[in-house]
C-alpha cells in the first residue's frame, strides 16, 4: 500500500515536471536572450593575466581586461588605453585616456599600470610564466596620474607588440591590494563561473570604447568537437570552429532545418611543423634534414586531408604578418633526390621516432608523413602521448622528430624567429629543434634592435633564408580557421589572433 502511494506520488511529480518543463526552458531561454553563446573545450586554470599562457584563458581575459596597446582586425598595432604616446625604441612616454573606469568604479591611473607590470616583473614564488616579457625594462616612472614613462635597457623594435599580450593587461591596484580581486576595465565583466559547465560574462555599459550590443557572452565547456557540432546545429551555441579534418556541409545541414549560417575563413598566424632534433645523428646533418623536407608531398596532404584549407609553408614565418611579406621559396617536393641523399649517407632503413600529441588530426597527418618517409627508405615509428609528456621529452631533447603548431602571440615576424631559433632558447624557451647558428643569433639580435621597419624586414629575409637552408624543421603549412556563425548573429568580426576579439563587435538579432 505504501509503495503504491509512493508510486502515485512519483508519477504525480513527474507529471508536474513535464507539465512545467516547457515553461522552465522558455524562462531560461528568455533569461539568456541577447547573449552570444559560444564554447571552450576546457576551463581555464585561472582568469588572471599573471598566469595566462593558453588560448582558452586568453580568449576570455581579452574581453574582461585591456592593455596599453591592442591588435586590430587587420593585425596591426593600435592604441588601447592610451590617449597618446611616443616611442623611440628605448623610451615609451605615454598618456592614459581620461575616461577609463574599472569594473569597481575606480578610475584608471598610472599607478595601476606600474602596479600591473611590476606584479609580473618582480614576481617571486609564484613567478609569472611570462615574466620574461618585462626583462628588458630598466625603469617605470610616474609623471602624474595620467602620464608615465618606461625606459628599456636595450633598444627594442618589438616592445610595443609585447605589450599587446594578455599578460600585459592592466588590473586595478586598489582592488587587488584591498581584497586580492583581479579587476579589469574591459567591455565585459565576469558574472559566473561554474567549472566544467559554463562561464558567463555580462556587458559593461560604462566601457570607454564601443559599448557591447549584447547583454553578455556565455562560454559553455564542451570538450568534444562532435558535441559542439550537435549544440551548434540545434541552436545551443552561436559559434563553432570547424575541425581541420571535417568534410561536413554545414550550409546544407542548416538549409534542411530552414535556417542559414555564415562560414568565415579566418587566416591564422600559425605554422605547423615537425621539429628535428639537430643534436642527433643523422638529424645533425643539414643535407639529411633537407632530404626529409623533399620527401613529403605537402600539397597532396593539404588537398586530401584538409580540402585545401591550409597553405604550404615556405619557411617558419607565415606569408603575411602585419606589414611583413615573406619572400622565401619553399623546399620543393623531390622524392628521388631525397632517396639519393639517404642512400649516399648509407642510412637506408634507418629508424626514427616521431612524437605527437594524442589527437586524431595530428595522428592522420603523421601517418601520411610516415608513409612518405618510408618511400625514401626511412622507418618512422609514431609515439602518441599526452601534451605534458610530449613537452617534457622535447624540452630535454629526448626525441628524433616531434609535431608542433606555433601560434603567434603578436603579429610580428620576430615572434616566429626569436623563440623558435635563437640558441639560448633551446628546449624550454621554444627552440625545440636545439638549433644553434651564430649567424642567425646575431641577425635576430640585430633585428630586435632595428626600429626602422624596412631595414628590419631585410634582416628577417636573411634569417629565413638561412633557416630554410639549414632545415631544422620539416616545414608543413600555415593555418586557416573556419568559423560557422548562427543565423541569430547579425554582426561578428573575426580577428587573426585569439587575443584580438573583445566581443563588443557582436550583435544578435532582436528576439534571440
Amino acid at each position: 500500500m505504501m509503495k503504491e502511494k509512493k508510486l502515485k506520488w512519483l508519477n504525480y511529480k513527474t507529471f508536474i515536471i513535464i507539465l512545467f518543463l516547457p515553461a522552465i526552458l522558455c524562462s531560461h531561454k528568455e533569461k539568456n536572450q541577447n547573449f552570444f553563446h559560444t564554447y571552450i573545450q576546457s576551463d581555464p586554470n585561472r582568469l588572471d593575466p599573471f598566469y595566462s599562457t593558453d588560448v582558452v584563458s586568453g580568449r576570455i581575459l581579452t574581453k574582461i581586461f585591456n592593455g596599453l596597446f591592442k591588435i586590430n582586425k587587420e593585425g596591426r598595432l593600435k592604441k588601447d588605453l592610451l590617449q597618446s604616446y611616443s616611442f623611440d625604441g628605448r623610451t615609451l612616454s605615454a598618456t592614459l585616456l581620461d575616461n577609463v573606469f574599472f569594473h569597481n568604479g575606480l578610475k584608471l591611473k598610472s599607478d595601476d599600470v606600474i602596479f600591473s607590470f611590476n606584479r609580473i616583473k618582480k614576481s617571486r614564488n609564484p613567478t609569472s610564466p611570462r615574466r620574461w616579457i618585462f626583462n628588458n625594462i630598466k625603469s617605470i616612472t610616474k609623471d602624474n596620474d595620467n602620464k608615465f614613462s618606461i625606459r628599456l635597457k636595450k633598444t627594442s623594435s618589438t616592445f610595443l607588440f609585447l605589450l599587446t599580450m594578455v599578460n600585459c593587461y592592466i588590473i586595478s591596484k586598489e582592488a587587488y591590494e584591498r581584497d586580492g580581486k583581479i579587476t579589469g576595465c574591459g567591455p565585459f565583466k565576469l558574472a559566473k563561473w561554474d567549472r566544467d559547465s559554463e562561464i558567463i560574462l555580462v556587458s559593461n555599459q560604462k566601457y570607454f570604447g564601443r559599448k557591447p550590443n549584447i547583454k553578455g557572452i556565455i562560454f559553455k565547456v564542451i570538450p568534444e568537437d562532435l558535441t559542439a557540432r550537435f549544440e551548434f546545429l540545434n541552436g545551443g551555441i552561436d559559434y563553432f570552429e570547424l575541425p581541420y579534418l571535417t568534410n561536413i556541409n554545414f550550409e546544407k545541414d542548416f538549409q534542411n532545418k530552414g535556417r542559414k549560417i555564415k562560414i568565415l575563413n579566418v587566416r591564422e598566424l600559425s605554422v605547423h611543423y615537425i621539429a628535428l632534433n639537430t643534436t642527433r645523428f643523422p638529424l645533425n646533418n643539414k643535407m639529411f634534414r633537407r632530404a626529409l623536407n623533399m620527401a613529403i608531398d605537402r600539397e597532396r596532404i593539404i588537398e586530401s586531408l584538409f580540402n585545401n584549407r591550409f597553405t604550404k609553408a615556405s619557411g617558419p614565418v607565415p606569408a603575411k604578418i602585419g606589414d611583413y611579406n615573406t619572400k622565401v621559396n619553399a623546399i620543393p617536393y623531390d622524392p628521388q633526390k631525397a632517396r639519393k641523399i639517404i642512400e649516399d649517407m648509407n642510412i637506408k632503413d634507418k629508424s626514427l621516432s616521431l612524437f605527437i600529441k594524442s589527437d586524431h588530426q595530428v595522428s592522420l597527418t603523421s601517418q601520411m608523413i610516415q608513409y612518405y618517409l618510408k618511400q625514401v627508405g626511412l622507418n618512422v615509428k609514431i609515439h602518441e602521448m599526452e601534451w605534458s609528456a610530449l613537452k617534457a621529452s622535447t624540452i630535454k631533447g629526448n626525441y628524433d622528430l616531434a609535431y608542433f603548431t606555433w601560434h603567434a602571440d603578436y603579429p610580428e615576424a620576430e615572434n616566429f624567429l626569436y623563440p623558435l631559433f635563437y640558441s639560448k632558447n633551446k628546449g624550454l624557451g621554444g627552440n625545440r629543434s636545439f638549433f644553434n647558428n651564430s649567424v642567425v643569433d646575431n641577425l635576430i639580435i640585430r633585428a630586435r634592435e632595428t626600429t626602422y621597419n624596412i631595414e628590419r624586414y631585410k634582416i628577417y629575409y636573411k634569417i629565413e633564408r638561412i633557416i630554410i637552408d639549414e632545415s631544422p624543421w620539416i616545414f608543413l603549412w600555415y593555418g586557416c580557421k573556419k568559423i560557422a556563425i548562427s543565423d541569430k548573429v547579425s554582426e561578428f568580426t573575426p580577428y587573426p589572433l585569439y587575443n584580438g576579439m573583445k566581443g563588443n563587435e557582436i550583435s544578435i538579432k532582436s528576439g534571440n
